[in-house]
């Protein structure tokens, strides 16, 4: 009942799968939409900062000196950055350039929300009281609705 003879496809069925070392197609693709969007986030970031007030600038560079760090500093950290994530990926280390490559994206997700939340801040549209919630403006437009509530002369939308 055995067959005598191997032809190519029973020796294909009898070999060992090996699996291929590097970058395949749907790591290259992953890897290209997360420098994409690293990218995307850094041209955000860069715009951000030149639409700063004055104010909001000098707070900005206070708290990197605090930090000890000056902006040719935070620069030449990222350029750094860049370079390891693509010398790690250049040289297959998948598993290091991942890591290094989500610790990136997540820091610059992290900086441009920080940049988000304080023009909002600045522009007067929130507060952020003291434990972190979000306070409205006591001018705002929900706030005539409900000053006319209390005086007894609101009405309610109509439909038409």
């Amino acid at each position: 009942m055995y067959k005598e003879s191997c032809d190519r496809k029973c020796q294909k069925t009898g070999l060992e799968k090996t699996i291929k070392e590097g970058w395949n197609t749907s790591d290259k693709i992953l890897l290209a939409i997360l420098s994409v969007f690293g990218a995307v986030m850094l041209v955000g970031i860069l715009q951000k900062r030149t639409k700063m007030s004055n104010k909001d600038a000098l707070l900005e560079q206070a708290a990197m000196s605090a930090a000890g760090l000056q902006q040719g500093h935070v620069i030449g950290l990222f350029i750094l950055s860049v370079i390891v994530i693509t010398v790690f990926g250049l040289l297959g280390m998948k598993n290091i350039t991942w890591a290094l490559l989500l610790m990136m994206n997540t820091a610059l997700f992290g900086y441009l929300m920080k940049l988000t939340i304080d023009s909002g801040v600045s522009t007067g549209e929130t507060i952020i009281g003291p434990d972190g919630t979000i306070i409205r403006r006591t001018d705002s437009d929900d706030s005539s609705i409900e000053s006319s509530r209390a005086s007894g002369n609101y009405a309610g939308p109509t439909i038409i």
